[in-house]
């Protein structure tokens, strides 16, 4: 008798065939699903970078220039984007602010870098803030 078992050849019912393909359908569709939220939450991560990128080249841009310059003069300015040099901050947009900080000679810079967060569909915003202090210096 167990010999004839062995021997068998009748093959897959057709509910076995469809619950097979059935389990690999679902394996697979989990596979392409995780596959497409890494995907997204890379690009949320390279588009956070990116911005972080260009708010501390706009906080070195500004810590160029002398205290009494005309762009740090207290107030709210939109921020310029350079285009010609890159592609990438041309998603990018945002403002910085001057305020003075209570100490003479201090002023305190916020710059506020916004950006498309893909994963979410919203708008995110860097916060970069640093002081500057007038040198004594002629």
């Amino acid at each position: 008798m167990m010999s004839q078992r062995w021997h068998d050849k009748r093959g897959f019912t057709l509910l076995e065939a469809v619950f097979s393909v059935m389990v690999l359908g679902i394996a697979l569709g989990a596979c392409v699903f995780s596959f497409n939220m890494a995907m997204n939450m890379s690009g949320a991560s390279r588009n956070k970078m990116f911005a972080l990128h260009a708010g501390r080249c706009e906080l070195e841009r500004l810590r160029t220039n002398s205290y009494s310059n005309a762009a740090l003069n207290i107030g709210t300015y939109g921020i310029r984007t350079n285009t010609a040099s890159s592609g990438y901050y041309t998603n990018y947009w945002g403002y910085y602010t001057v305020a003075a900080n209570g100490y003479p000679g201090v002023k305190n810079i916020t710059v506020a870098i916004c950006y498309q967060n893909y994963p979410r569909d919203n708008i995110a915003t860097n916060l970069l803030t640093t002081s500057l202090c007038q040198t004594l210096h002629p």
